[in-house]
């Protein structure tokens, strides 16, 4: 099989068609050549940072010409410093320099777009305001302070001069500018669960930023913590991104049509009728969407002329919960587009390897199967598996005074075993994947915690030592960049969208193809082969119903 051979495999596996959807129409790809691809690292040979991600963010927003589209579960709610200010203090925390970005774009009279999606429940959850003592703690529920806000009406507020000024325009398109709070859930669900206990049951985790005729697709969250030291990943798409940039734009349109339009009544959120007839439609107007019945097949890349082939395609995917209409959506999910592509990577007569990143490691059986594939059929390399260790887990226990050790309850002592349970999941994970002659590692790094996620497929980088790592850039021949964490939760509670990237072999993509391996091997520079680590074996009871809990809910 020759690499353009592969390509084309791995494309039409991640369209649809494959195993795991046979009935499917093809979902819609696009043809990405170099301009397409940017990268905001302030460094050429290490990975973007999070202050890289949001000083790019912020500057594209504050001189943005025409339109901002922000998809996140949340953005964070600053430190309550006037909106307006022409200059930042030294003292400010980054959420102010992003919300007064925001602000500037929306008193730019030119801007004829501002559209903002949240997760409804996540935006509505009171919290502190943030400053540089607590930054670490950023959007976590009102921790005392006398002074607490909510993500909705913080954003609601920069957005004000914008909303003030298209009041009255009879634009087609006004009723889908401003702030949209997406509902996953049940009203009759949301009710019985108090904040924030509702966001167990799914979120609307996706995040895709676009400014013009930009995008950034990450894992991210737009707050402190995620500006300053979670370490996640970051891929631009420039000058539209060959219609991708338009895709997500028509995208977040089309969940904002179905969303909870925000104007700082609370009550909306109750008193909203979603019924079947309104998902339906919402599922109608996203299948229109994904689904590209014109394009069933690649066409045969016999020449490989630098003006008409791209170096690499892109397929969005999308995952909404079976619980939202009782069912599958009618094309293929985001779950099935991942495994059918690692399916068709196995299959290949290629040395493929796979390499998968989740912030929090809970992988279903399903996906397990295939990625042990990987290592158990002859002429196939290893499966490489890393997530957060202790240190930098996203559930790792704050610091707390004297008084609030004294002051433990049941929800405390549930969140500090977290980590220990999630470690029990990474044994039970490392026992197959080792057994397969693959790794598994943890990440720790003091003072950081680990966020990211995505999937890496190498075709024959041989290399004896220090095998997790890519050696050669030009082996990577696909990844996946978006906001599932390949668990449990991604595949049945939240809506998820990833982006698949397949590379073509082309003399103009062995730069993108190096930054997709930077952000591997940068996160295994601060890793820990877990066949190096003693697990406990003397979890508590405690812990062990929190492993089953997390088994179906994280």
């Amino acid at each position: 099989m020759t690499r353009s051979q592969l390509t084309r495999q791995l494309v039409r596996a991640a369209c649809g068609g494959g195993s795991s959807s046979p009935s499917h129409r093809p979902l819609r790809r696009f043809a990405l050549h170099d301009h397409h691809f940017g990268n905001i690292s302030s460094s050429k040979n290490l990975s973007a940072t999070p202050s890289d991600f949001h000083s790019h963010l912020c500057q594209k927003i504050r001189h943005a010409q025409e339109r901002v589209i922000l998809a996140s579960l949340y953005i964070g709610v600053g430190s309550g410093s006037e909106l307006g200010e022409t200059s930042i203090s030294t003292d400010h925390c980054k959420e102010d320099e992003f919300l007064q970005s925001l602000y500037f774009a929306a008193s730019n009279k030119e801007i004829k777009q501002m559209q903002i999606i949240l997760d409804a429940n996540r935006a509505m959850r009171k919290v502190s305001f943030t400053n540089k003592r607590n930054a670490g703690q950023s959007h976590d529920s009102n921790q005392g302070s006398s002074l607490s806000t909510n993500s909705a009406d913080i954003v609601l507020s920069t957005l004000k001069p914008f909303l003030e000024r298209i009041e009255g325009d009879n634009h087609s398109k006004n009723s889908n500018n401003g702030l949209f709070l997406f509902p996953v859930n049940d009203q009759r669900l949301c009710t019985i669960l108090p904040s924030p206990l509702d966001e167990v049951a799914g979120v609307f985790h996706i995040k895709a930023y676009l400014v013009d005729d930009e995008l950034i697709l990450s894992g991210a969250n737009l707050s402190e913590e995620y500006f300053s030291n979670t370490l996640d990943r970051y891929m631009l798409f420039t000058d539209g991104g060959g219609g991708l940039v338009d895709f997500y734009a028509d995208l977040c349109y089309t969940l904002c049509s179905y969303a909870i339009k925000y104007d700082g009544q609370s009550s909306l959120l109750s008193t909203q009728s979603f019924d079947s007839t309104r998902k339906q439609q919402l599922e109608s107007s996203l299948t229109q969407l994904f689904v590209d019945e014109t394009k069933t097949k690649l066409p045969d890349s016999c020449s490989h002329s630098d003006a008409l082939d791209p170096v690499a395609y892109a397929i969005p995917t999308f995952q909404m919960p079976n619980s939202f209409l009782g069912r599958p959506f009618q094309f293929q999910s985001d779950k099935d587009a991942s495994r059918d592509l690692l399916l068709a990577a196995v299959e290949s007569d290629q040395d493929m390897s796979v390499r998968l990143s989740s912030a929090y490691l809970n992988l279903t059986p399903r996906l397990r199967s295939v990625l042990t594939m990987f290592g158990n059929k002859r002429g196939v390399g290893a499966p490489y598996v890393l997530t957060a260790g202790a240190m930098s887990h996203g559930f790792a226990p704050k610091k707390q005074t004297k008084s609030m050790q004294n002051n433990v309850g049941i929800v405390d002592k549930i969140k500090s075993s977290i980590p220990e349970a999630f470690l029990t999941l990474v044994k039970e994970a490392s026992q197959s994947i080792i057994a397969c002659g693959g790794k598994v590692l943890l990440y720790e790094r003091p003072g950081w915690t680990f966020h990211a996620k995505g999937v890496w497929i190498t075709a024959n980088d041989t290399n004896t030592s220090r095998r997790e790592l890519i050696h050669h850039p030009t082996s990577v021949v696909s990844t996946i960049i978006g906001s599932g964490n390949y668990g449990a939760r991604s595949e049945v509670l939240d809506v998820e969208s990833n982006c698949v990237i397949v590379f073509n072999e082309h003399s103009k993509s062995e730069p993108i193809q190096q930054s997709v391996a930077n952000d591997w091997n940068n996160m295994c520079e601060h890793s820990t082969v877990t066949e190096d680590l003693d697990f406990r074996d003397d979890v508590n009871n405690l812990t062990t119903i929190v492993v089953q809990f997390m088994k179906k809910f994280l």
